[in-house]
């Protein structure tokens, strides 16, 4: 059986790799220079254990069940010695304390609530908690996909994909991302809408007390800080000042002046970026963010489904098309072990149509 993964994210080649197991041919389609340039490589790097996702429970039982087979998946890029903490904001959260605290309880979530570590200004959350959770170094998690892909005979072909292409293959993985519906052209009753969004993902060094810290201030138009490896920096995510684009719709929207950096890896001194907007956020809450040294930028193109603002659910679905072409869509790198193993059972039951994470 001649197989064909068309991206060559986490999860195309968690996907690629496993069913090679199976002494399958095995074909890895990707465009990019190297595998995992994509979203894949630039997000703030945490190993969900449903923490973040207070108003969708499904989502938080999904990324707590998943994160555990991802974790053993890929232990050597696990990194588990840093502290982690979720505060919740005293105004404008969508969440209040009293809700947080029970929908831990509820998706019965480990944590302890405790005071504020020393950067945060104690007068502006309601509750902060410290958590387990867990973070991967992006450089490390590449290197060991490209040992298995080796291990394992799969060839990673750098240059796009087409359906007729496809032709040459008994069947196709289309593991895109926020690129399946470019694939699917032409093919409108199977292509999904999406929520587009172009992000920008900054790179910061910050003073020493912010040294070994992850933090979340939800649950709102707020932001994150999470350790960048094993180095001194940090990468900032910020709900509002994060995204320069959004469209909804089949395609993503890239404006002209940031289409040169998408997937592009770190930009020093980028030309087009939000920084400022992302440290005067952070002062709110964070004493001396005023410092921040800008380092670089990540810009890449996150995908949501639409309609999602009241729950900010992030499902994970695999999608039998046709009989020679399956979709797989995901927001959470948690789920790729999983989700790898839901292709082989569609392979080896044709009769499975759709399976939800």
């Amino acid at each position: 059986m001649r197989i064909a993964i068309v991206g060559g994210g986490i999860f195309g080649t968690t996907i690629a790799w496993n069913l090679a197991k199976y002494k399958l041919h095995v074909d890895v389609y990707e465009s990019n220079r190297d595998i995992l340039c994509g979203a894949s490589a630039i997000n703030q790097y945490r190993i969900h254990q449903g923490y973040h996702y207070p108003r969708s429970d499904d989502t938080a039982q999904s990324t707590r069940y998943s994160a555990p087979s991802f974790s053993a998946t890929y232990p050597e890029a696990n990194i588990s010695h840093y502290d982690h903490f979720y505060c919740i904001a005293s105004e404008h959260s969508l969440t209040s304390a009293e809700e947080y605290l029970e929908f831990l309880r509820r998706n019965e979530l480990d944590y302890e609530e405790v005071t504020p570590p020393s950067m945060v200004k104690p007068n502006k959350i309601d509750l902060c908690v410290k958590v387990r959770e867990s973070l991967f170094d992006p450089n490390v998690l590449r290197e060991l996909i490209r040992e298995r892909l080796n291990k394992y005979g799969v060839k990673v072909i750098h240059q796009h994909a087409t359906r007729a292409l496809m032709d040459n293959y008994d069947l196709v993985v289309l593991a895109t991302y926020s690129k399946n519906n470019e694939f699917l052209s032409g093919d409108a009753k199977h292509q999904q809408q999406g929520q587009f969004e172009v992000c920008e993902k900054p790179i910061v060094r910050l003073p020493d007390i912010y040294s070994g810290i992850s933090l979340v201030m939800m649950d709102g138009p707020f932001m994150c800080f999470d350790p960048l490896g094993e180095t001194d920096q940090f990468v900032l995510g910020n709900v509002v000042h994060a995204i320069h684009h959004s469209n909804v719709g089949e395609l993503a929207e890239i404006p002209q002046e940031l289409e040169p950096f998408i997937n592009q890896g770190h930009i020093s001194h980028p030309p087009v970026t939000r920084i400022d907007r992302f440290i005067e956020s952070a002062a709110e809450f964070f004493v001396d963010f005023g410092k921040a040294e800008h380092i670089a930028s990540m810009y890449t193109v996150r995908t949501v489904l639409p309609n999602h603002e009241n729950d900010d659910a992030r499902p994970t679905l695999v999608r039998r098309i046709h009989d020679n072409l399956i979709s797989v869509f995901s927001g959470k790198i948690d789920t790729c072990q999983i989700t790898a193993e839901e292709v082989l059972n569609i392979i080896e039951h044709k009769s499975v149509l759709e399976i939800k994470t």
